[in-house]
């Protein structure tokens, strides 16, 4: 159900926060970007936001380059979820306020889950595009995709049928008092969408940048390269072993998949898919081809058309459980 206050039941349009989940769909701006010639995984901080006083200590918006920020190697504090309020320039309210930011190990040195990574990444996404991160996520992504439950806003979302987020157990039968996550730290974990539109977003992806009308939203290369391990990580999550340009890697009994996990308040939310194998012509559906699992936070139970499973999933003990707290690990 939607909410056990309620009592509503969840439908195949049904919305969910899909938390952490947001970074892949950020990261995807980032290439395309990237394949317009605007950037490259080698561009600094420093070059492409100079308006910016100081990133942590001295000299670091001069090291730290797009490559960190898409595998969380930065070094920055990753738990910062400040809230600069709800106008259109929150997110370069809230990369302002990273001056103050630890670093908590050398550039490159190690993996650090970084959600701040990920707002700096759709603060360079705003000033390239001239316009807000949502709108961007829209134009580049929404729309080209034909989503059609896809959202970022409260007041966007209650015009679906949205699901809430519950307590954690043994009080999983209430739900939280709170919507979701301040919208400073959209470019991270602000999405809001049905389990249909994630999947339309994940076939994309498997078939190499595709849409399922065959329309192009990413170049082969950037949608391959996404998916390459850069970088060991330590055990976050069941079976994964490596991050490329902000997918996961894992391993599950001998087959590689790659994805997301992502939390919000009082919700989570699993993606995985795997490539069984190539298709012979551009343009054709990647559906028959490819495995896709997503999951969201129960108490909602349902079942989905296509290749989607449900079950009961942890929930969220804060806004700070989004980040699986963080292990530093070696970047070698």
């Amino acid at each position: 159900m939607l909410s056990t206050a309620t009592g509503v039941p969840v439908t195949t349009d049904t919305l969910f926060q899909i938390g952490s989940i947001t970074k892949p769909w950020t990261a995807t701006m980032i290439m395309q970007l990237i394949d317009e010639g605007n950037l490259s995984l080698d561009t600094t901080i420093a070059q492409v936001l100079p308006g910016l006083r100081r990133l942590g200590v001295a000299g670091t918006a001069e090291q730290v380059t797009v490559r960190h920020l898409l595998t969380h190697t930065s070094g920055l504090d990753g738990d910062v979820f400040t809230d600069t309020g709800r106008g259109g320039d929150c997110v370069e309210r809230y990369v302002d306020l990273l001056a103050d930011a630890a670093q908590i190990f050398p550039v490159g040195a190690a993996y650090s889950y970084c959600n701040s990574g990920y707002v700096l990444l759709g603060r360079i996404i705003e000033v390239l595009d001239d316009r807000e991160w949502d709108a961007s996520l829209r134009k580049r992504l929404i729309e080209p995709l034909g989503l059609t439950h896809t959202v970022t806003l409260p007041e966007e979302a209650i015009l679906h049928r949205a699901a809430v987020g519950h307590q954690a157990r043994p009080h999983d039968e209430q739900p939280v008092p709170a919507w979701g996550l301040a919208r400073s730290v959209g470019p991270a974990g602000l999405i809001t969408a049905s389990a249909a539109d994630v999947l339309a977003f994940a076939r994309m992806h498997l078939a190499d940048g595709l849409a399922d009308d065959g329309t192009r939203v990413l170049s082969a290369a950037a949608a391959i390269s996404m998916r390459q391990p850069l970088v060991k990580i330590p055990g976050i999550a069941t079976g994964v072993t490596e991050v490329g340009l902000s997918w996961r890697l894992a391993d599950w009994d001998g087959r590689r998949v790659y994805g997301h996990d992502g939390s919000a308040i009082g919700q989570n939310a699993f993606l995985r898919r795997r490539r069984l194998g190539r298709w012979p012509r551009p343009g054709m559906r990647p559906s028959r081809r490819s495995s896709t699992c997503i999951r969201p936070t129960l108490p909602v139970t349902t079942s989905y058309a296509g290749p989607l499973t449900t079950s009961r999933g942890r929930r969220s003990r804060s806004a700070g459980s989004m980040t699986g707290r963080h292990t530093a690990s070696s970047a070698g």
